[in-house]
């Protein structure tokens, strides 16, 4: 078929016009393999609600757009089964838990209650945002699709088999409303007439708590940026139409939706069809007559004559023209232009590419793949593993004796086959998303249903990062029944097939199901209480030292001797409270009373000196040469000034590979006193002991900023909160949940890296071995470079967002009742959080460089309000600031010992 149509471009998506047998048509984002085989009305008819047996709508390749069902194009056209709320619809058809009841088959109970629950809110969500927007585009003509409980997914059957397709056939009726909420979210984003508060109001109005509706706007329905389903768009005049063509085809409203849908660059396959060559009764256009929407001629979106003379011209069944978007003055003014002047075509020039190894079966668009999954946008499953491969030759060439025989112990774990536990190894399935595979994790509470589904042939393991893949492709397997397997589309949709291997599944439609009576109930999140292995209080930090003299040497470098030191009349000493809680331990026992006193007059020196010269020889190891700083290192370590910042990089003696970073000059002073090593591991395994911030890096040479990566526009941490939001225990609950089910994904190996409060949260849920297996897949993608302006080779690490620290630390954004034009919402917010952000810990009075008993003692005590029945209310940005002081004279004298510390190292690695 490419040889027939050597105009059309081989790369994707596609913008510009074409000639598809002897007729005109437009295309926006499209794809080369639907334009090569273009259907007809009869192959990808519009839906038809009235007839049962018509139900089977096409819900993975564009079809004919009707004015009854525009919320059709608007379907997610990649795996929708994510996210919290959607994760609970993520089945395929033999995993779907399907219970026996006396003689007849059900799906479980409370699955079946849970998604009632979820299908209910979503259609009173779009009910109160119609509410919001009288404006409503195609809504006079509009159909609804059967809401999923009218397919049976709570009744009983007679045969497991007619249970398991109905429950596919109504979770397959849960992506006409998905569609219709991502239609209602696109509105409200693109309408003028969008109220400020529309948030505030949909959840008062759909009764759903304000998480929910954050939830729902995080996940398929509400990103748009994700790849949509789109259509194919009729615009050609019936037979016998009279004039004026207010309500041709699709009604005006429809027209500007369309507009805004390709003015806003939307990832939304249109076929837009002009019709025959030959003219028709009416002229509408120059050369095309039919009905043609304002909104394309505003942005110049038609195909000329001179356009439709250059495609005539052009040889092969079906021809093409490609267009580029120009944007003007102002970002929704888009103009559209051609590029066949520029790029004329020439029967000697072969297809346009923006691969040289792109093919025809590679056209498909390819769905945007799962964060923190390790897979790259675009990267197949054989270039996933090829990749990884390679990866894991260049890993083992690094390992210290320490990690190869961690890793082996863990391939032999693994070897026996047993499914991981909730602290074991990650395990993600490879599912069709659009014709291809995606990596996605498959959810710890579901690793015993993977374990039964997949056989031993399906199942790979990474004994470099303790992962499992699951797959079809793999191999067979030996343990499912004969005839088990089924025909799936990208969306888990079976084949006509699949649908009626039952006589028992009903053929009709159920009728509707009242709602609840209970008006003033509330949908709440969907809360996974943290599992019992998650207890935050089961956490034990490292001490600096055993003993008051030793902890002081090891940190700072003081030795207090056997005397004590005559301490000068206007030396400021800091009094001996001061210096205990300096030391992160109020009850700290001290050996001898010199002992204190002579640290003391240490920190006072420390205040008061600007040079090494001015601190007593008796009390600082610099100056006494037979001390361990002096001795030969166990690790490197060396100052470089990365991305404008001084930070001092650790690595092995003799060994390149793997890098610690540190930010503190007095943290990499102690690693040289302490004589962590000589492995990177064991420098890695301390720093975490400690909960220091650190780095744990690769060196490649891809550079880049960073500092520039694109952001959906989006609230941070749990989204937006009305003015009279008021959280209680279970909203508490629900943030945990939410927190730690981000914490096991890979980006959770970021936050322990993070130290602090960060790195305390996240301490019960990530393990070491998470930080010991270095940077993720991902790192080039999604982590931090750090490189000095001039070598060739930068330092990568997972680093974490700001929106996702907000996450982790539970910050809402709670409406103030003021309006502001540039928030989201139109209103202003103030940032309310459980957990303080890190920069109001990094000033308080708790911060010394490390997580000291005190950190502990203030988090246990926090803790213990937040899960008591009635939890404390949120705490601003600047009340979190001001309770966090403390004792404000530890701060400076940290920041002389860090002063004190980088001069040394100044001197000694220059």
């Amino acid at each position: 078929m490419s040889c027939t149509s050597p105009t059309i471009p081989l790369s994707h998506p596609l913008l510009g016009h074409a000639r598809i047998k002897g007729e005109i048509w437009s295309v926006y984002h499209g794809d080369r393999r639907l334009l090569l085989n273009m259907p007809d009305r009869t192959k990808a008819p519009p839906p038809e609600f009235t007839d049962v047996r018509k139900m089977r709508i096409n819900f993975w390749s564009p079809a004919y757009v009707s004015p009854k069902a525009p919320q059709l194009m608007f379907v997610p056209a990649c795996f929708p089964w994510c996210g919290r709320i959607f994760d609970a619809l993520n089945y395929r058809r033999d995993t779907f838990p399907i219970d026996a009841d006396g003689e007849k088959y059900r799906l479980r109970p409370a699955i079946a209650q849970h998604w009632y629950e979820i299908e209910i809110s979503m259609r009173r969500i779009i009910h109160a945002m119609w509410t919001l927007t009288p404006q409503n585009p195609g809504t006079e003509e509009r159909q609804e699709y059967p809401v999923p409980h009218r397919f049976g997914y709570e009744q009983a059957f007679h045969t497991e088999a007619a249970a398991r397709t109905v429950a596919l056939r109504s979770r397959h009726a849960f992506l006409p409303l998905i569609g219709e909420l991502s239609m209602r979210f696109w509105y409200l984003s693109v309408s003028s007439s969008t109220p400020s508060d529309w948030r505030e109001k949909v959840c008062q109005r759909a009764r759903v708590h304000p998480q929910w509706l954050t939830d729902l706007e995080a996940s398929v329905a509400g990103d748009m940026q994700t790849p949509r389903l789109g259509g194919i768009i009729d615009f050609t005049v019936p037979a016998g139409t009279r004039f004026p063509l207010d309500e041709v085809t699709l009604p005006r409203r429809f027209d500007w939706l369309l507009g805004q849908i390709i003015t806003r660059s939307m990832p939304m396959p249109l076929y837009i069809q002009w019709g025959p060559l030959e003219p028709t009764p009416h002229e509408i256009h120059p050369t095309i007559r039919v009905f043609v929407p304002r909104s394309l001629q505003k942005i110049a979106f038609l195909p000329e004559p001179s356009e439709i003379d250059y495609l005539v011209d052009l040889p092969g069944s079906v021809t093409f023209s490609r267009w580029e978007m120009r944007r003007g003055a102002r970002e929704s003014d888009p103009s559209f232009h051609s590029l066949r002047d520029a790029e004329p075509y020439h029967p000697s020039k072969p297809p346009t590419a923006t691969d040289a190894a792109s093919t025809v079966e590679k056209s498909a668009p390819f769905p945007p793949v799962e964060a923190g999954s390790g897979q790259r946008s675009g990267e197949t499953i054989t270039d996933f593993f090829s990749r990884r491969e390679k990866e894991n030759v260049h890993r083992a060439s690094r390992e210290t004796p320490e990690q190869l025989q961690r890793r082996q112990q863990r391939e032999a774990n693994a070897s026996r086959g047993a499914a991981p536990g909730k602290k074991g190894a990650r395990v993600y399935v490879w599912e069709k998303s659009n014709g291809h595979l995606i990596r996605m994790a498959g959810g710890r509470q579901r690793y015993e249903d993977i374990w039964a589904e997949y056989g031993p042939q399906q199942r790979r393991y990474d004994g470099f990062r303790d992962e499992w893949d699951v797959c079809e492709a793999f191999g067979s397997n030996a343990d499912a029944e004969d005839g088990d397997d089924d025909s799936l589309d990208g969306l888990g949709t079976p084949s006509a097939q699949d649908e009626e291997d039952s006589d028992e599944a009903p053929s009709q439609l159920l009728p509707e199901r009242a709602e609840p009576t209970q008006h003033d109930g509330i949908t709440q999140p969907n809360d996974r209480p943290a599992s019992s292995e998650d207890n935050q209080n089961d956490v034990e930090f490292d001490p600096i030292a055993i003993s008051f003299r030793e902890a002081v040497y090891m940190r700072y470098g003081c030795i207090v001797g056997k005397e004590e030191v005559p301490v000068p009349h206007d030396l400021p000493v800091p009094a001996t409270e001061i210096v205990k809680k300096f030391l992160g331990n109020k009850n700290l026992p001290v050996e001898k009373p010199e002992y204190l006193q002579n640290f003391c007059v240490f920190l006072g020196y420390l205040k008061a000196s600007k040079h090494l010269s001015d601190i007593p020889p008796s009390l600082l190891d610099f100056h006494q040469s037979q001390q361990d700083i002096y001795c030969d290192w166990v690790v490197r370590l060396r100052r470089e000034r990365l991305n404008g910042k001084l930070v001092y990089v650790i690595q092995e003696t003799g060994r390149d590979g793997l890098y610690v970073l540190v930010e503190t000059a007095t943290t990499a002073l102690e690693v040289v006193r302490q004589g962590w090593g000589p492995s990177i591991s064991h420098v890695v395994e301390k720093l975490l002991a400690r909960n220091i911030k650190f780095l744990f890096c690769c060196q490649y040479k891809t550079i880049t900023n960073t500092d520039l990566r694109h952001t959906r526009k989006m609230y941070s941490g749990l989204g937006f909160r009305p003015h009279d939001y008021v959280p209680n225990h279970r909203d508490y609950q629900s943030y945990v949940a939410v927190r730690d089910q981000f914490l096991r994904t890979a980006r959770g190996r970021a936050a322990k890296l993070y130290g602090g409060i960060v790195g305390r949260l996240a301490c019960t849920v990530v393990s070491d071995e998470e930080v010991q297996r270095g940077p993720t897949d991902s790192v080039l993608t999604d982590g931090v470079c750090l490189w000095d302006g001039v070598s060739q080779w930068a330092y990568w690490d997972d680093e974490l967002t700001d929106r996702e620290i907000d996450l982790i630390c539970g910050v809402y954004h709670i409406s103030t009742g003021k309006p502001d034009s540039t928030a989201l919402s139109g209103e202003q917010t103030s940032a309310r959080s459980w957990w303080p952000r890190p920069t109001a810990m990094q000033n308080s009075g708790l911060n010394v460089g490390w997580w000291t008993p005190m950190c502990e003692q203030w988090f246990l005590k926090r803790l213990a309000t937040l899960e008591s029945d009635a939890p404390p209310p949120l705490v601003t940005h600047s009340a979190w600031k001001h309770n966090l002081k403390l004792e404000r004279r530890c701060p400076p004298l940290a920041e002389a010992a860090d002063r004190l510390a980088a001069q040394i190292l100044e001197t000694m690695r220059p």
